[in-house]
Protein backbone atom coordinates (compact mmCIF):
# COMPACT_ATOMS: atom_id res chain seq x y z
CA UNK A 1 0.00 0.00 0.00
CA UNK A 2 1.77 3.29 -1.18
CA UNK A 3 -0.41 6.82 -1.21
CA UNK A 4 0.81 9.62 -3.34
CA UNK A 5 -0.71 12.62 -1.76
CA UNK A 6 -0.68 15.41 -3.65
CA UNK A 7 0.27 19.29 -1.95
CA UNK A 8 -2.05 21.83 -2.81
CA UNK A 9 0.25 24.33 -2.87
CA UNK A 10 1.84 25.25 -6.52
CA UNK A 11 5.50 24.01 -7.02
CA UNK A 12 5.94 25.77 -10.40
CA UNK A 13 9.43 26.25 -10.87
CA UNK A 14 10.90 24.52 -8.40
CA UNK A 15 11.98 21.36 -9.16
CA UNK A 16 12.58 18.64 -6.05
CA UNK A 17 16.03 18.38 -5.12
CA UNK A 18 16.01 16.87 -1.77
CA UNK A 19 15.20 13.39 -0.79
CA UNK A 20 13.60 13.25 2.90
CA UNK A 21 12.74 9.92 4.55
CA UNK A 22 10.29 9.97 7.50
CA UNK A 23 9.61 7.33 10.34
CA UNK A 24 6.15 8.47 12.35
CA UNK A 25 5.18 6.55 15.12
CA UNK A 26 3.08 7.20 18.55
CA UNK A 27 6.05 8.76 20.39
CA UNK A 28 8.48 10.20 17.82
CA UNK A 29 8.72 11.47 14.05
CA UNK A 30 12.03 11.14 12.32
CA UNK A 31 13.02 12.86 9.50
CA UNK A 32 16.10 12.24 7.55
CA UNK A 33 17.75 14.22 4.50
CA UNK A 34 19.40 12.97 1.77
CA UNK A 35 20.55 14.26 -1.53
CA UNK A 36 20.48 11.03 -3.28
CA UNK A 37 21.94 8.39 -1.47
CA UNK A 38 23.84 10.62 1.03
CA UNK A 39 22.20 11.43 4.29
CA UNK A 40 23.20 14.99 4.85
CA UNK A 41 20.99 15.46 8.37
CA UNK A 42 17.97 14.30 10.59
CA UNK A 43 15.18 15.76 12.35
CA UNK A 44 13.18 14.98 15.38
CA UNK A 45 9.89 16.29 16.49
CA UNK A 46 6.93 14.51 18.28
CA UNK A 47 4.01 12.12 17.65
CA UNK A 48 3.06 11.24 14.25
CA UNK A 49 0.44 8.42 14.45
CA UNK A 50 -2.34 9.61 12.74
CA UNK A 51 -4.74 7.44 14.83
CA UNK A 52 -3.97 9.59 18.10
CA UNK A 53 -4.25 12.84 16.73
CA UNK A 54 -3.99 13.95 12.67
CA UNK A 55 -3.38 17.55 13.24
CA UNK A 56 -0.83 16.36 15.66
CA UNK A 57 0.70 13.94 13.07
CA UNK A 58 1.03 16.61 10.24
CA UNK A 59 2.91 19.19 12.32
CA UNK A 60 5.58 16.52 13.76
CA UNK A 61 5.92 15.79 9.96
CA UNK A 62 6.47 19.10 9.06
CA UNK A 63 8.65 20.26 11.97
CA UNK A 64 10.77 17.24 11.79
CA UNK A 65 11.14 17.82 8.12
CA UNK A 66 12.30 21.74 9.40
CA UNK A 67 14.50 20.54 11.89
CA UNK A 68 16.35 17.85 9.49
CA UNK A 69 17.15 20.80 6.80
CA UNK A 70 18.43 23.01 9.79
CA UNK A 71 20.65 20.07 10.27
CA UNK A 72 21.73 19.92 7.14
CA UNK A 73 22.34 23.70 6.95
CA UNK A 74 19.46 23.35 3.51
CA UNK A 75 17.65 26.12 5.81
CA UNK A 76 17.28 28.47 2.86
CA UNK A 77 15.98 25.08 0.74
CA UNK A 78 11.90 25.53 0.41
CA UNK A 79 9.57 22.91 1.45
CA UNK A 80 8.40 22.54 -2.18
CA UNK A 81 11.65 21.34 -3.57
CA UNK A 82 11.23 18.13 -1.15
CA UNK A 83 10.41 14.64 -2.35
CA UNK A 84 9.27 12.71 1.06
CA UNK A 85 8.61 9.23 1.75
CA UNK A 86 6.95 8.56 4.62
CA UNK A 87 5.86 5.41 7.01
CA UNK A 88 3.54 5.80 9.34
CA UNK A 89 2.38 4.05 12.26
CA UNK A 90 -1.59 3.64 11.91
CA UNK A 91 -1.86 3.98 8.36
CA UNK A 92 -3.05 0.70 7.52
CA UNK A 93 -6.50 1.95 8.43
CA UNK A 94 -8.24 2.78 5.60
CA UNK A 95 -9.71 5.35 7.10
CA UNK A 96 -6.12 6.38 8.47
CA UNK A 97 -5.26 6.44 4.16
CA UNK A 98 -8.35 8.57 2.91
CA UNK A 99 -7.50 11.30 5.85
CA UNK A 100 -3.50 11.68 4.86
CA UNK A 101 -3.94 11.72 1.49
CA UNK A 102 -6.56 14.54 1.32
CA UNK A 103 -3.59 16.44 3.62
CA UNK A 104 -2.77 19.98 1.64
CA UNK A 105 0.45 18.94 2.75
CA UNK A 106 3.27 21.82 1.67
CA UNK A 107 6.10 19.68 0.23
CA UNK A 108 6.74 18.90 -3.71
CA UNK A 109 5.78 15.26 -3.36
CA UNK A 110 4.80 12.98 -0.92
CA UNK A 111 4.37 9.32 -0.77
CA UNK A 112 2.87 7.73 2.53
CA UNK A 113 2.91 3.69 3.21
CA UNK A 114 3.14 2.05 6.56
CA UNK A 115 5.73 2.19 9.02
CA UNK A 116 6.27 -1.37 8.48
CA UNK A 117 6.55 -1.11 5.05
CA UNK A 118 9.31 1.75 5.35
CA UNK A 119 10.66 -0.64 7.96
CA UNK A 120 11.71 -3.15 5.65
CA UNK A 121 13.23 -1.45 2.81
CA UNK A 122 15.63 -0.15 4.82
CA UNK A 123 16.13 -3.00 6.87
CA UNK A 124 16.55 -5.37 4.03
CA UNK A 125 17.87 -2.37 1.83
CA UNK A 126 14.80 -2.74 -0.86
CA UNK A 127 14.85 -6.52 -0.90
CA UNK A 128 12.80 -9.21 0.90
CA UNK A 129 12.24 -10.39 4.41
CA UNK A 130 10.67 -9.06 7.51
CA UNK A 131 10.69 -6.81 10.31
CA UNK A 132 9.08 -6.61 14.05
CA UNK A 133 8.56 -3.68 15.46
CA UNK A 134 8.96 -3.22 19.22
CA UNK A 135 8.93 0.08 20.16
CA UNK A 136 6.18 1.81 21.91
CA UNK A 137 3.84 -0.79 20.17
CA UNK A 138 3.80 -3.25 18.60
CA UNK A 139 4.02 -4.99 14.96
CA UNK A 140 5.23 -7.34 12.47
CA UNK A 141 5.33 -7.54 8.61
CA UNK A 142 7.14 -9.92 6.64
CA UNK A 143 7.25 -9.41 2.63
CA UNK A 144 8.11 -13.36 0.46
CA UNK A 145 7.74 -13.49 -3.10
CA UNK A 146 5.98 -10.11 -3.24
CA UNK A 147 3.30 -11.02 -1.10
CA UNK A 148 2.74 -8.98 2.33
CA UNK A 149 2.35 -10.86 5.75
CA UNK A 150 1.50 -8.70 8.33
CA UNK A 151 1.05 -9.42 12.25
CA UNK A 152 -0.61 -6.86 14.67
CA UNK A 153 -0.18 -3.29 14.41
CA UNK A 154 -3.36 -3.08 15.73
CA UNK A 155 -2.40 -1.01 18.92
CA UNK A 156 -2.23 -0.06 22.50
CA UNK A 157 -3.90 -1.61 24.84
CA UNK A 158 -5.87 -4.65 22.46
CA UNK A 159 -2.33 -6.11 20.96
CA UNK A 160 0.51 -4.60 22.16
CA UNK A 161 2.60 -7.68 23.62
CA UNK A 162 6.13 -6.92 23.93
CA UNK A 163 5.85 -2.95 23.40
CA UNK A 164 7.21 -0.71 25.64
CA UNK A 165 3.61 0.16 26.35
CA UNK A 166 2.64 -2.96 27.20
CA UNK A 167 5.84 -2.77 29.52
CA UNK A 168 4.67 -0.27 31.03
CA UNK A 169 1.26 -1.40 31.49
CA UNK A 170 2.07 -4.81 32.93
CA UNK A 171 4.56 -3.06 35.40
CA UNK A 172 1.51 -0.79 36.75
CA UNK A 173 -1.02 -3.73 37.17
CA UNK A 174 2.29 -5.32 39.33
CA UNK A 175 3.27 -2.39 41.68
CA UNK A 176 -0.25 -1.62 42.74
CA UNK A 177 -0.93 -5.42 43.55
CA UNK A 178 2.07 -5.17 45.42
CA UNK A 179 1.04 -2.45 47.49
CA UNK A 180 -2.37 -3.22 47.99
CA UNK A 181 -1.14 -6.69 49.00
CA UNK A 182 -2.80 -8.69 46.99
CA UNK A 183 -0.06 -9.04 43.97
CA UNK A 184 3.86 -10.71 44.63
CA UNK A 185 6.16 -8.46 45.98
CA UNK A 186 8.56 -6.57 43.19
CA UNK A 187 11.42 -4.24 43.52
CA UNK A 188 9.77 -2.39 41.04
CA UNK A 189 7.43 -0.95 43.56
CA UNK A 190 9.86 0.91 45.58
CA UNK A 191 11.15 2.36 42.89
CA UNK A 192 7.72 3.58 41.32
CA UNK A 193 6.59 5.05 44.58
CA UNK A 194 9.93 7.20 45.00
CA UNK A 195 7.74 9.00 42.70
CA UNK A 196 4.53 8.73 42.73
CA UNK A 197 1.77 7.46 46.25
CA UNK A 198 -0.62 4.95 44.43
CA UNK A 199 -3.04 6.92 44.28
CA UNK A 200 -1.22 10.02 41.79
CA UNK A 201 -0.11 6.66 40.11
CA UNK A 202 -3.40 5.89 39.53
CA UNK A 203 -5.08 8.63 38.59
CA UNK A 204 -1.86 9.50 35.98
CA UNK A 205 -2.26 6.39 34.60
CA UNK A 206 -6.02 5.70 34.30
CA UNK A 207 -6.79 6.01 30.43
CA UNK A 208 -3.22 7.05 29.65
CA UNK A 209 -1.91 7.30 26.05
CA UNK A 210 0.63 4.78 24.51
CA UNK A 211 3.55 6.71 25.30
CA UNK A 212 2.82 7.42 29.24
CA UNK A 213 3.35 3.69 29.71
CA UNK A 214 6.01 3.07 27.33
CA UNK A 215 8.04 5.66 29.58
CA UNK A 216 8.37 2.95 32.78
CA UNK A 217 9.55 0.09 30.35
CA UNK A 218 12.79 0.50 30.73
CA UNK A 219 12.51 0.00 34.78
CA UNK A 220 11.61 -3.67 34.10
CA UNK A 221 14.88 -4.21 31.83
CA UNK A 222 16.64 -2.21 34.67
CA UNK A 223 15.07 -4.28 37.56
CA UNK A 224 15.61 -7.85 35.96
CA UNK A 225 18.76 -6.90 35.60
CA UNK A 226 18.82 -6.36 39.35
CA UNK A 227 17.40 -10.17 39.22
CA UNK A 228 13.54 -9.11 39.88
CA UNK A 229 11.15 -12.26 39.82
CA UNK A 230 8.31 -10.25 38.18
CA UNK A 231 10.18 -8.59 35.49
CA UNK A 232 12.32 -11.43 34.36
CA UNK A 233 8.61 -13.15 33.85
CA UNK A 234 7.71 -10.09 31.96
CA UNK A 235 10.84 -10.02 29.40
CA UNK A 236 10.24 -13.95 29.06
CA UNK A 237 6.21 -13.70 28.77
CA UNK A 238 7.31 -10.98 25.99
CA UNK A 239 9.82 -13.16 24.14
CA UNK A 240 7.16 -16.40 24.13
CA UNK A 241 5.19 -14.61 22.21
CA UNK A 242 7.61 -12.60 19.55
CA UNK A 243 8.87 -16.49 19.33
CA UNK A 244 5.24 -17.36 17.99
CA UNK A 245 5.40 -14.16 15.37
CA UNK A 246 8.47 -15.54 14.09
CA UNK A 247 7.65 -18.91 13.98
CA UNK A 248 4.54 -17.46 12.06
CA UNK A 249 6.71 -15.33 9.58
CA UNK A 250 9.23 -18.45 9.34
CA UNK A 251 6.20 -20.23 8.02
CA UNK A 252 5.26 -17.95 5.45
CA UNK A 253 9.13 -18.95 3.70
CA UNK A 254 10.87 -15.90 5.47
CA UNK A 255 14.36 -16.38 6.19
CA UNK A 256 15.59 -13.08 7.35
CA UNK A 257 13.97 -11.09 10.30
CA UNK A 258 15.32 -7.62 11.46
CA UNK A 259 14.15 -6.17 14.85
CA UNK A 260 13.23 -2.66 14.83
CA UNK A 261 12.85 -0.69 18.20
CA UNK A 262 14.16 0.46 21.42
CA UNK A 263 12.82 -2.55 23.23
CA UNK A 264 14.30 -5.19 20.46
CA UNK A 265 18.14 -5.60 22.36
CA UNK A 266 16.33 -6.21 25.48
CA UNK A 267 14.19 -9.18 24.29
CA UNK A 268 16.92 -10.67 21.91
CA UNK A 269 18.76 -12.33 24.63
CA UNK A 270 15.37 -14.31 25.97
CA UNK A 271 14.01 -15.59 22.33
CA UNK A 272 14.42 -19.09 21.43
CA UNK A 273 17.58 -20.82 20.44
CA UNK A 274 16.76 -22.52 17.50
CA UNK A 275 15.23 -19.02 16.18
CA UNK A 276 18.14 -17.14 16.49
CA UNK A 277 19.76 -17.97 12.83
CA UNK A 278 16.63 -15.88 11.82
CA UNK A 279 17.77 -12.85 12.75
CA UNK A 280 19.74 -10.21 11.07
CA UNK A 281 21.04 -6.65 11.09
CA UNK A 282 18.93 -4.20 9.81
CA UNK A 283 21.37 -2.67 7.09
CA UNK A 284 19.32 0.81 7.32
CA UNK A 285 17.12 2.68 8.98
CA UNK A 286 12.87 3.31 8.28
CA UNK A 287 13.96 6.28 7.26
CA UNK A 288 15.89 5.48 5.11
CA UNK A 289 13.58 2.82 3.72
CA UNK A 290 10.91 5.89 3.54
CA UNK A 291 13.84 7.54 1.29
CA UNK A 292 14.24 4.88 -0.39
CA UNK A 293 10.40 4.38 -1.45
CA UNK A 294 10.20 8.06 -1.97
CA UNK A 295 12.75 8.31 -4.52
CA UNK A 296 11.89 5.22 -6.49
CA UNK A 297 7.96 6.11 -6.60
CA UNK A 298 9.75 9.85 -8.10
CA UNK A 299 12.09 8.41 -10.55
CA UNK A 300 9.24 6.56 -11.67
CA UNK A 301 6.95 9.13 -12.36
CA UNK A 302 9.38 11.52 -13.78
CA UNK A 303 12.47 9.38 -15.66
CA UNK A 304 15.39 11.58 -16.55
Amino acid sequence: MVIDARSHASSAGLEPIYFVGIDGGATHCRAAIFDQQQLLGVGKAGPANPVNGLEQTQQSITQAVQLALEDAGLGQVSLKQLVVGAGLAGLHLPSMQLAMANWPHPFGRLFLTTDLHAAVLGAHAGEEGAVIILGTGFSALGIHQGEHHAIGGYGFPIYATCSGSWFGLELIKAVLLDADGVGPHTSLTQAVLDDFDIISLAEKMNNAPAQEFARFAPLVFEHARRGDDISLGLLRQGAEFINKVMTRLAGFGIDRIAFVGGVAPHIQPYLAHELRDLVVEAQASPEQGAMLLGYQRYTTLNPA
